[in-house]
């Protein structure tokens, strides 16, 4: 194994890149060099300790649930610019982080390591938060011309649809029954799609300039409805749906549906055609807020392309074969930003993906 092997260690002991190494299921600190153990305002007192002992404020704040679940399902796990509170002394600092979580697997496909490394993105964050605020106006003019054209562009097929059969069947009273209710079909999935088209570009362009409507949200009963809901549009994906504790949450209830019915869709649409298809959602309460995780088994997303995946009109270059507009997780991404919170993903072709949402904690 990788945490014996003393040439590899020897390496990553003068690496500037902060790494430790997990080779537990209880997250047991096998390896942390002085780069890491300086993040974390600790020393090597910590090794061959656990994490959640050393550090109880990662497990309060949901690193160790990650970590976990990275162990339990060999999907490595990436954060952009996540804050965590470091306790130095009898003071806790709020700093930005880039890090992953590497599952190391066996031939089983099974984790027996994890490799963890960090950068302190602190500085670049606040930064870039600054910046971010100043052009906000203008890049949300982009985006209202990006999909102006997507209007423009994806109603043309539709449309033509319904012109070009308007016409036939106004120009063919007598034709049989069976050519008369291919066309019908062709009119009700036409209309169907510029309904998704139009009612997805009104969420986006609504998304700003709007103000959160809080209220209390009971999930457990509100994911079973949009369940319902989702199963209607793709009544010939079978997939089972498995839910653990779901906390009720206090936010905007309009985005809360948007958030969930589209990343239900996403995991619907994009399930293996099997009968061991799932989504498991599940969520836990943090420090500053409650985690909303869905888990599941499907197609994955290409490594090479999560950075870019929320892009506006992206999509995975495996699912050309599946209908999409490539706007869901755009709109995902806009929507929880909008109320405070953030979105992280890690998938792994053929695997499955794995989302964590962050709501923050508002006062009632």
């Amino acid at each position: 194994m990788m945490v014996n092997d003393s040439t590899i260690l020897s390496l990553l002991k003068h690496s500037p890149l902060a790494t430790a190494i997990y080779d537990t299921r209880d997250l047991h600190i096998a390896y942390a060099n002085q780069a890491m153990l300086d993040m974390w305002r600790a020393d090597d007192a910590i090794l061959g300790k656990t994490l959640c002992s050393c550090f109880p404020n990662f497990e309060k704040e949901g690193f160790s649930s990650i970590l976990k679940n990275v162990w339990k399902t060999g999907i490595t796990y990436r954060g952009h610019a996540m804050p965590a509170n470091i306790v130095d002394g009898d003071n806790k600092v709020k700093r930005y982080f880039d890090f992953e979580y590497r599952a190391m697997v066996d031939e089983n496909g099974l984790c027996y390591a994890i490799f963890h490394t960090a950068s302190d993105v602190t500085d670049q964050k606040l930064a870039y938060h600054r910046m971010e605020r100043q052009s906000e106006q203008l890049s949300f003019r982009n985006k209202l011309d990006i999909l102006a054209n997507t209007l423009s562009h994806d109603l043309k097929n539709p449309l033509s649809v319904l012109k070009l059969g308007n016409d036939f069947l106004s120009k063919n009273e007598n034709i049989p029954k069976q050519v008369s209710k291919r066309w019908y079909k062709n009119f009700s999935d036409s209309i169907q799609n510029i309904e998704s088209i139009i009612n997805q570009t009104l969420q986006i362009n609504t998304v700003r300039g709007t103000e959160n409507k809080l209220e209390e949200i009971p999930m457990d009963q509100k994911i079973a409805e949009w369940i319902k809901e989702v199963k209607m549009n793709f009544p010939d994906q079978q997939i089972e749906f498995r839910l653990e504790n779901l906390y009720a949450l206090y936010a905007d209830l309009g985005a809360v549906y948007q958030i969930f019915t589209n990343l239900i869709g996403n995991a619907v649409k994009y399930a293996d055609k099997t009968d061991k298809a799932y989504l498991n959602i599940h969520s836990e309460i943090i420090d500053q807020g409650i985690v909303y995780v869905l888990e599941d088994n499907g197609i994955g997303i290409p490594e090479d392309e999560l950075n870019k995946i929320f892009h506006m009109q992206v999509r995975g270059s495996n699912t050309s074969y599946r209908k999409g507009s490539g706007i869901g997780l755009s709109l995902v991404k806009d929507l929880i930003e909008f109320m405070g919170g953030n979105i992280n993903l890690s998938s792994q072709l053929g695997k499955g993906t794995v989302i964590r949402l962050f709501f923050p904690l508002f006062e009632k």
